[in-house]
């Protein structure tokens, strides 16, 4: 009787020690999972302010471009607007 509590008590602490191990690994790969997910994030966020910090000299000088557009709209006859100036462009 004593021998099958011995073989149960230590069946157990196998299966014990295994079960540490198996949780210490599934610790770790949800470690890295959170590493790599936080690198993804930085990289995705980064990526983007770099795209708009590089894009913003272009964005400016269109928006530059549709502020001369407009004001040459603006200072176009009123009457006619773009049309009368081009039919008197084409003398119709």
């Amino acid at each position: 009787m004593e021998s099958d509590i011995k073989e149960l008590l230590r069946k157990n602490l196998e299966v014990s020690e295994r079960t540490l191990q198996l949780v210490q690994k599934m610790h770790r790969a949800v470690l890295w999972g959170r590493f790599f997910t936080l690198l993804k994030w930085v990289i995705i966020i980064g990526g983007v302010a770099w795209g708009y910090l590089a894009i913003q000299p272009f964005l400016q000088q269109l928006l530059g471009l549709g502020q001369q557009v407009s004001g040459l709209q603006k200072s176009l006859p009123s009457a006619g607007g773009l049309d009368g100036v081009l039919k008197s462009f084409l003398g119709k």
